[in-house]
């Protein structure tokens, strides 16, 4: 087993119960649908949620590339701050729906508003760390293209964050799942993908110290 794989499964835990908290939300909401009555807005956000969940494997892999390229090994002034975000993204996960059937509430959107709402503080705080987290751990730029989004997205969270109508809410929800799919699709990090500009970078660094060319494949 490697380094890598040994210290990853504590991250895989943390994010594997992020979306099993989501997908139990999912579960009690439908079984109390007589109950409580469905809406469409925190089921968005439960969704933006996996989204987010499942995109930061790919973020530790980009990690664990770059790390192996430049001969870094895995410190925890590099893995806390990875556990710390992973920890930042469960919180949100575990508060966007409710797990267990609340007698007050009779309405999912009334719960999104009461509590659910809570749970995009910690999804801000996530984006905000991703910030200089891209700077210190991939080597990015401070203005490169994945820092601004990040900015962006805090935006349109915030704005669901705050908002009272409903409009606007609905408005946040499906702006962030469409700026998020566009940026893993074209920004972020993604399989199959090496990241740019940190991975070329670290590989055009190693190939001219080592003087031996090393073969990469980008899109």
């Amino acid at each position: 087993m490697t380094e890598f794989e040994l210290l990853s499964v504590p991250i895989g835990l943390v994010l594997g119960l992020g979306m099993t908290n989501i997908l139990s939300g999912i579960i009690t909401a439908v079984r109390n649908r007589k109950q409580v009555r469905l809406h469409w807005i925190p089921f968005m956000w439960a969704f933006n949620f996996m989204m987010q969940l499942m995109t930061f494997f790919f973020v530790i892999w980009d990690l664990n590339v770059r790390f192996e390229i430049i001969g870094e090994n895995w410190t925890w002034k590099y893995y806390g701050p990875q556990m710390f975000h992973s920890v930042l993204i469960f919180l949100g996960a575990g508060m966007i729906l409710p797990t267990k059937r609340e007698s007050n509430i009779d309405t999912l959107i009334g719960d999104f508003e009461e509590h659910g709402r809570l749970a995009l503080i910690p999804l801000m705080l996530a984006h905000l760390a991703a910030w200089p987290l891209n700077m210190y751990l991939h080597g990015a730029s401070m203005f490169a293209a994945a820092n601004y989004m990040n900015v962006v997205c805090i935006a349109v969270i915030f704005l669901g964050f705050k908002s009272t109508k409903r409009v606007w809410q609905s408005i946040s929800s499906i702006s962030f799942g469409v700026i998020f799919i566009c940026c893993i699709l074209t920004i972020w990090s993604r399989p199959g993908h090496v990241d740019e500009p940190p991975q070329r970078n670290a590989i055009e660094e190693a190939s001219s110290k080592s003087g031996v060319e090393i073969k990469a494949e980008w899109k």
